[in-house]
């Protein structure tokens, strides 16, 4: 009998999370067998159960060959992917992320290797904006170099840096309790169409986007909508919970799968709260 897997804190980092995501889909995929697996996909067993295992990111070659022989299709992992790259290599000083490594694609089936997924309709004005902005600060640099009429280095407003994004994040849906108690809520989290509570009765859940704490989403912008709160304020000493958030900010989130809608930030770690320095999100 294999042994299994070590248990995964998701909240312990994006690598953990994202493991936890893999075994997620495994799981959903009726729990293969890694060799099953690596025979599907061409990778080794060890390397797919690495990929699993939440020590360190997977390359990508890996990771796509983990979620095709669990039926995913890897086009709309890419970007959770990239992201958690980032995340990671941000954290080691003086190290530059590698880009993936696509090699195996190329052998496996002859022909350039797979692009990245479109972004999805929410984020298309918001990187159109980017890219003017972009251009302006290009514009500025320009005017305001000494090769420019000559105008003096230093002389002028330098452009501003644009803002970051996207920014992965992870759920917490949990209710504070009392002055201490923070437990798992009884009923998931969803996205919604938007920034409003009890869209399950409203009519603006989005389908298919239920999910538990410890799930992992990637945010690019934020909004202002409804005040939410994780407070049971029946419960005594709700007020020095230190577990208990309340506030009005949203995300912009999209699943590995391609879904987005909004998700209220009272929903996520303490991390992942605080708008991230993502824009505001552009008007539908």
């Amino acid at each position: 009998m294999p042994r299994p897997q070590r248990p995964l804190d998701p909240l312990a980092g994006p690598v953990q999370a994202f493991a936890a995501e893999l075994r997620l889909v495994r799981e959903k995929a009726g729990n293969p067998k890694f060799l099953q697996m690596a025979r599907a996909s061409g990778r080794s067993r060890t390397a797919l159960a690495e990929a699993a295992g939440g020590d360190h990111l997977a390359t990508w070659e890996t990771v796509e060959a983990f979620l095709t022989a669990c039926g995913q299709d890897p086009r709309h992992w890419y970007g959770r992917w990239e992201a958690v790259r980032t995340a990671t290599a941000a954290k080691e000083p003086g190290r530059t992320p590698a880009p993936p490594d696509l090699a195996v694609e190329s052998r496996q089936q002859p022909g350039p290797p797979p692009v990245p997924p479109r972004p999805p309709r929410w984020r298309r004005p918001l990187v159109a904006a980017l890219a003017v902005v972009a251009a302006a600060g290009l514009l500025v640099a320009f005017l305001d170099s000494p090769d420019n009429g000559g105008r003096e280095p230093g002389r002028g407003a330098s452009p501003s840096p644009l803002p970051a994004g996207p920014v992965t994040v992870v759920v917490q849906n949990k209710v504070a309790v009392g002055a201490s108690g923070l437990f798992e809520d009884s009923t998931p989290v969803y996205l919604s169409t938007r920034p409003v509570p009890f869209c399950s009765r409203e009519g603006c859940e989005v389908a298919d986007t239920r999910m538990w704490s410890g799930a992992v989403l990637q945010v690019l912008c934020q909004e202002q909508g409804a005040v939410m709160t994780n407070e049971d304020a029946a419960t005594a000493g709700i007020t020095h919970n230190p577990g208990a958030v309340t506030s009005a900010l949203w995300y912009q989130a999209e699943m590995p799968n391609g879904t987005d809608g909004f998700i209220s930030e009272v929903y996520l770690t303490p991390a992942s709260r605080g708008g991230r320095g993502l824009p505001a999100c552009a008007p539908p």
